[in-house]
Formats: C-alpha cells, structure tokens, sequence
C-alpha cells in the first residue's frame, strides 16, 4: 500500500503534528498513526529558529517512522500565519462568436480566455506567491450566473479568490523540512482546506465559518455555495489565554489542566466557588476565584471574535448570509464557547467539532481531540491530489565477525577486584501531604492535579512538585486573585 500513503504535517506554535493514512478504494482515509510533539522555534505560525523547529520535526518524524516501519520522503505541508492572505479579483473578455449567428453563445474557449487573463496577474510586490486561485462567482452582461458554459451574452467576467503567501516563510519551513528529509509535495494554507475533515457537504453549500483556535494562530475559513469565500489567520490563538492566565501567578504546568477542566468562556457562567492550590511555601495555600479564571478567558476570546467578525464581512457574502459557525482545533474544547461566539457573532447554530469525515470507522482510535482538525483536513486533502512516496524502512543487517586469536601475555597477573560502578542508594522517603481545608466548604473547592505536572524522570514527584510551585508563587498568605 506505500503508492496509496499519505503523509501531512501540521507545524504549529505549540506542536507538530505528523499523520500517515491510505486511500482506500472507496476514497476514504484510513489511518494508520498520528504522532504530536512539543515545538519551540515557531512564533504566530513563522520560522524563527531552524534549529529548534527542526529538531522537533524530526523527533516526531523518527516516532512515526518507528511505529509503522517506513521511510517518509514527502509530505503534504499546511501554511498558517498572518503572511497568508486572499484577495480578490474580477477581470472579464468579449465572448466570442464562435457559430457566426449572432447568438453569442459562451463556450470553453471564452471561459479559458478568462482564466488565462487571471493566470497572468501580476502581483505588486514580488516577496508575494500565488499559492491558488479558483473561481468563486461568474457575471454575464452583469446578471450572476452558477455556470456560464452554454449560456448568452456578450461579456462575461468572473471574481477569482487569490491566496497568497509570503515566500520568504514558505522557503523557511521548506528548509526545515528538507533538512529532515522531507520534500513537501505541495504547500497547503490551512484555512483552505480545514472544512475538509470537520463540515458536511450542505454546511459547505448553504454557508459556514469556521474557526480553527490553535495555539498561536486562529485560522478563519468562511465558505458559501462551495466555495471557499475568504481565509484570514488571526495572530492570537489559545496560547495567549495561557499567558494571560499565568499573569495570575499560576505554574505554568498547571495552566491548561486548570482551563479545561474549571474554566469558562463567558463568565456569568461561572461559580463564584474558589480554586486552591496548595503552595510549596510554608504549605500556605493559593487561590483563584472560577469566576475571575472566567473573566479571563472570556476577555481573550472576545477579541479573537471581534478579528472574526471582521473577516467574515471582508468576505462579502451579502446581507443574507446567515451561516452555520464549527469552532475546532485545540481550543474548542473550553466550557460555554459555543455561547460566547454565538452571542459575540449574533450566530444561532454554533458547535464545537471534531475531525469525522472522510475517513474509515477506526480514526477514533487515532483522532480523539480537535488539535489534530487540521492535520485531518491534510490527509483528506491529500487523498483528492495524489499519494506521496514512502517507501519500506531500511533493515538493519547483522554482521558477524570472526574472533580474532588474541596474542597470550607473556606475564600472567591476578585479576584485580573492581569496585561496583554504582552502590545502591537508599530509597527515598515519600511523604504523603494531607490537604489544606478550604475555609469554608461551600464556597470553595481544592484542586487535585493528579494528571499535572509530570513527573521528573530523574526524581521524586512530590519534590518536583513542591520545586515548582514554590518557584512560580511568591509568599504569604492566601490570596484571592
């Protein structure tokens, strides 16, 4: 099956992400791994370091290859950031009459013509690169058609949606990837095709906006009569709540746990109960109110919808457009977004979606959180446009070499007693810490972070802990934020 693999890779400001699929007969994706590692190096969707970016790629490159046995060698790569933008453009032509009878009757040629007047189109500043161009509307004598081949009239003109892209970092991803051994078989913007994977047919038909929140880009798609319409990248994504957050005085380890599994996106949802933490000082525990945590999501993505608003009315899909709103990628999985968005956006039918089409029943073995939306749409995407070369890994050979006589010593000499290289260490005393009640039990809830942070390989968990925590809380009392 290696001429039917697809390989995509996501690199994101937070991680990369690398998926391997096959093309089934019937067209669908069927996974066969996806692997995500930890990515410093990018900032908003640019290269900023090769180095740090590359190490990354290959360490998730190498997890991928050792999972499945294969080489990879090419790749589908998605484009995201604020040097990727559209615009559009209209240009038009004379239909020629190519029956002789006066009936100005619009065929291929005239169509060709069009398109070949828009391929042509020179763009004004020559660090710019058209990534694609497409069709999004036709005008005949100023009458809006779907399909202008077979229909009259004497000019017909057309609105093309251009995408383009800085190439200066397309070239510096390029050389992070063909310093891995990966050559990229096509650049992808990810607004481009993120609807692939998570909207149905009629979404894409009847209009949809879809927001991707990843860590440090928010990639806007809105899409209306099948037609990608418009694609922004907003330069703020999820990490900037986490910064936010960590203004507080919470550890970083504990930033995302606490926003997933006690904060909001609007805060008149949010209790007015009280987080503690326990402190590595003194044992004097830190707090922050559900409410205050809430404040500052909500504060965050409010400005990340008023950018979305704004794309969706650069996209001029006129008065009537009333669409259907799918929140996706790694920050769609916060309480109440629906409702913040919606009620923002003044946009009734709002969810939070996964990953789920396009692909055989056994992705949810491999796809269970929308971080991994785009890198789905990439597959898809790369299923449509052809297969990429993976070949079968190397196999290592063993080679086994005949011992060579060793010349005898001529002076025999007693063995000496070597001293054992490590003495065994007394084990470490582990101290189980009772919690600290909350002040009052009605109003107060204390947190248990039994998946945060990790343990230290090298030591004792609570010693970590205990490390960590009194690096990021300064002193005193208890406090509420």
């Amino acid at each position: 099956m290696k001429e039917r693999q697809i390989v995509a890779i996501d690199v994101g400001s937070s991680n990369v992400v690398i998926a391997v699929g096959t093309i089934e007969d019937d067209g669908r994706v069927n996974i066969q791994g996806i692997v995500s590692e930890p990515i410093s190096g990018i900032d908003a969707g640019r290269v900023d370091n090769g180095e740090s970016a590359g190490r990354a790629i290959r360490c998730a490159k190498e997890r991928i290859e050792s999972e499945l046995n294969i080489k990879i060698t090419e790749a589908y790569a998605g484009l995201s950031g604020d040097f990727v933008r559209c615009v559009q453009v209209s240009d038009y032509v004379y239909v020629q009459d190519e029956l002789g009878n006066g009936s100005n009757q619009i065929t291929e040629r005239d169509i060709e013509d069009l398109d070949r007047r828009m391929r042509s189109v020179k763009l004004p500043d020559d660090r710019e690169e058209i990534i694609s161009m497409e069709a999004m509307r036709y005008t005949i004598d100023d009458k809006v058609v779907d399909e202008p081949l077979g229909a009259y009239g004497h000019v017909l003109s057309a609105t093309y949606n251009f995408i383009l892209s800085d190439r200066s970092m397309r070239d510096r991803l390029n050389q992070c990837l063909m310093k891995q051994g990966i050559k990229v078989k096509k650049f992808v913007p990810n607004a481009l095709i993120s609807h692939l994977a998570v909207a149905t047919d009629e979404d894409v038909e009847e209009g949809v906006v879809i927001i991707d929140l990843g860590g440090g880009v928010t990639d806007v798609s809105v899409l209306m009569r099948g037609k990608v319409r418009h694609i922004a990248a907003i330069p703020i994504g999820v990490d900037a709540i986490n910064n936010d957050i960590r203004t507080y005085g919470i550890p970083a380890n504990y930033v995302e746990n606490l926003k997933r599994r006690y904060g909001s996106a609007v805060t008149d949802l949010a209790t007015d109960d009280k987080i503690v933490f326990q402190s590595a000082r003194r044992g004097v525990p830190k707090s922050i109110l559900r409410r205050n945590l809430a404040t500052i999501i909500e504060a965050r993505l409010k400005e990340i919808a008023e950018w979305v608003r704004r794309e969706i009315k650069e996209a001029n899909c006129g008065p009537k457009f009333s669409p259907v709103l799918l929140i996706t990628g790694g920050g769609a999985a916060m309480q109440n977004i629906e409702t913040l968005f919606s009620r923002e956006l003044g946009i009734d039918e709002v969810r939070s979606v996964y990953p789920e089409y396009g692909f055989t029943d056994n992705m949810t073995d491999f796809i269970d959180t929308p971080a991994y939306a785009t890198v789905a749409s990439l597959l898809i995407y790369g299923s449509q446009c052809g297969a990429c070369a993976v070949a079968d890994a190397p196999k290592t050979i063993g080679v086994q070499l005949k011992p060579q006589p060793q010349p005898k010593p001529e002076v025999q000499t007693p063995p000496v007693q070597k001293r054992a290289e490590e003495e065994e260490k007394p084990a470490v005393a582990q101290t189980t810490v009772p919690p600290i009640a909350p002040e009052s039990i009605d109003v107060e809830e204390e947190v248990s972070w039994d998946e945060e942070p990790e343990t230290n390989k090298n030591g004792g968990k609570l010693k970590r802990w205990f490390t960590q925590l009194g690096n990021s809380f300064m002193g005193g009392d208890e406090a509420e934020f």
